[in-house]
């Protein structure tokens, strides 16, 4: 094979987050030996190689890993959510999952065992093997608190990944098995409720469970009001002042078509009395406190009985 060759064979076999196993390479055992001598191959793990052109990435790493661990390994947990989008950023370290009794080490990464795992519960996600997004949710009980975990049911709720039904007979299924995590997902499930309905996004359940309870008085959530012929729902309202509470989640609006939607709602609101409130991730998230200070002042302004 001549060396045009050979790189086109470590290109193709390396296209997908730029590692392949030595079996994805169509390459003797001395042709491999030779790309890495000369830095063409970089070995990642024992029979698992990457292309040093490719950029390296915490989804690279986590794709290494699990090539590294066989058919039975696949991502798990944080970097699972991390592959589903239920979570903003893979791990530092790759957390990737094996059967219970396989002591497969692999260096540079979290190995979970589990005496549940099956492969009905594992699934491929951008060309990696991950758990299936309702394993990741009770998975991410074992690593992190139900506030996270309450992130990663209401992300799966809105890309479609779950539903809470979904959620409630998966914790059931196997807590009967005794499975780990289980306790964190049943208080996720509680947590993210407002009043008789789960929180619609993530900020709006970080308000709930933030601001929300520095002292205010009951509100209406998703409260519809009707303005001419337009319907619209407020995020947290007290309708007998007009106050309309928004919370404007940490994701850059990429259309400008909703961008001039938001105004337009804002502003027919307004001119039908209504005073609006608007608060960012980071004053919901890391000052709640002083989010509840301003609403309760509002609410004096207006005349609001609670705040009298």
């Amino acid at each position: 094979m001549s060396r045009a060759d050979t790189l086109r064979e470590i290109r193709r076999a390396t296209r997908h987050h730029g590692v392949a196993t030595r079996a994805e390479l169509e390459l003797t055992q001395r042709q491999t030996d030779l790309c890495c001598e000369d830095g063409t191959l970089v070995r990642r793990h024992k029979g698992v190689y990457a292309d040093p052109a490719f950029p390296r990435s915490r989804a690279q790493e986590l794709a290494a890993a699990v090539a590294a661990g066989g058919r039975i390994c696949a991502g798990w947990a944080r970097s699972s959510a991390a592959v589903w989008n239920l979570r903003d950023e893979h791990p530092a370290t790759p957390e990737v999952v094996v059967p219970y009794g396989r002591l497969r080490l692999i260096n540079g990464a979290t190995v979970h065992r589990s005496r549940a795992l099956n492969p009905s519960m594992v699934t491929t996600r951008d060309h990696i093997r991950v758990t299936k997004p309702l394993v990741t949710v009770l998975d991410l009980g074992v690593v992190l608190g139900p506030v996270e975990v309450g992130d990663a049911i209401i992300r799966g709720r809105q890309l479609k990944l779950l539903t809470i039904p979904d959620v409630e007979a998966t914790i059931d299924r196997y807590a009967r098995r005794g499975r780990t995590g289980i306790v964190v997902a049943r208080q996720a499930l509680d947590l993210i409720m407002i009043g008789d309905r789960p929180a619609d996004s993530v900020l709006e359940f970080r308000f709930s469970i933030g601001p929300a309870r520095y002292g205010l008085p009951a509100y209406s959530y998703q409260h519809e009001v009707r303005v001419g012929r337009k319907r619209y729902f407020i995020d947290f309202a007290y309708p007998d002042v007009m106050l309309a509470i928004e919370v404007d989640g940490y994701q850059q609006r990429a259309a400008k078509e909703s961008l001039a939607y938001d105004n337009d709602r804002a502003n027919k609101l307004v001119l039908a009395g209504w005073t609006i409130l608007r608060f960012g991730w980071d004053s919901v998230v890391r000052d709640p406190s002083g989010v509840a200070t301003e609403i309760l002042l509002k609410l004096g302004q207006l005349g609001h009985a609670f705040a009298r």
